[in-house]
């Protein structure tokens, strides 16, 4: 009997130590879980990282292809947008003309007292200060393309006085011209008007009386101050032609009694 008494605290440590070994077994099946479990949330979290860095770059894209048109949008405001509106005591000397018929040049030329050429047409607006001896003058040029030619009109009621500027050896565009030559001295009757048949150096330039026909002058009204000189820019960095010098005097004395 005291033999199988013995017996009894051997069985209990087999049990313990297999409820041990159990639980170890559990632990560690815990854990394996565990660490399987933190991969999957790796994985997942990696995965949401790199949707999220996805998205973050298609935003920093769509950013930059909006910036990019708002800029594109800006240049070419930038273009048409007409400058600060003139006061009026501070009223401009209009120059106006179909593209390239010379403006820039003439301008140049008036202005530095020698040709100065331009080698594009001017896109926008373009305004140039002129000393004489007794004021200063303040032209502005306005581009003659299509878009442009909406703010002409515009800014004729702010003139002290029209030059008119035409390419007096394109045959095929002085009708244009005319047109809107006429057009904007309609909307004024009294507006001092000075047209430069400009690019007489050419073979193929009209010359004076066939520029004042193709003009139609005759007819811009016999209350209107009206001045048509025969121009030409060609060596560059020479001094300017006396009729041009004649024009400025000139502009300078109608601009005075407009003031």
């Amino acid at each position: 009997m005291e033999r199988g008494k013995g017996k009894e605290p051997e069985k209990e440590k087999i049990r313990e130590k297999g409820k041990e070994e159990k639980e170890k077994k559990e632990v560690e099946k815990e854990k394996i879980k565990g660490k399987e479990k933190g991969k999957e949330t790796g994985k997942e979290e990696k995965n949401k990282c790199r949707e999220e860095e996805k998205k973050e770059r298609e935003t920093e894209k769509e950013k930059e292809q909006l910036e990019g048109k708002d800029k594109e949008k800006k240049d070419n405001n930038a273009l048409t947008k007409p400058p600060l509106e003139p006061l009026e005591k501070n009223k401009q000397i209009l120059v106006l003309g179909l593209d390239g018929a010379g403006k820039t040049s003439v301008l140049h030329s008036l202005a530095l007292n020698k040709v100065q050429h331009s080698v594009a047409p001017t896109q926008g607006f373009n305004a140039v200060c002129i000393n004489t001896e007794d004021s200063q003058m303040e032209f502005l040029e306005i581009g003659g393309s299509e878009p442009f030619r909406s703010y002409w009109e515009m800014y004729l009621s702010r003139g002290l006085l029209l030059i008119f500027v035409v390419d007096s050896a394109d045959h095929n565009r002085l009708p244009e011209a005319k047109k809107h030559l006429h057009q904007l001295i309609g909307t004024n009757p009294i507006l001092p008007l000075v047209v430069f048949a400009n690019k007489q150096d050419l073979e193929t330039a009209y010359r004076i009386t066939d520029i004042h026909e193709a003009l139609a002058l005759s007819e811009v009204g016999n209350d209107r101050k009206m001045f048509l000189f025969g121009t030409q820019v060609t060596e560059n960095g020479s001094e300017i032609p006396s009729v041009m010098q004649d024009a400025k005097d000139l502009i300078a004395h109608l601009a005075a009694d407009m003031q």
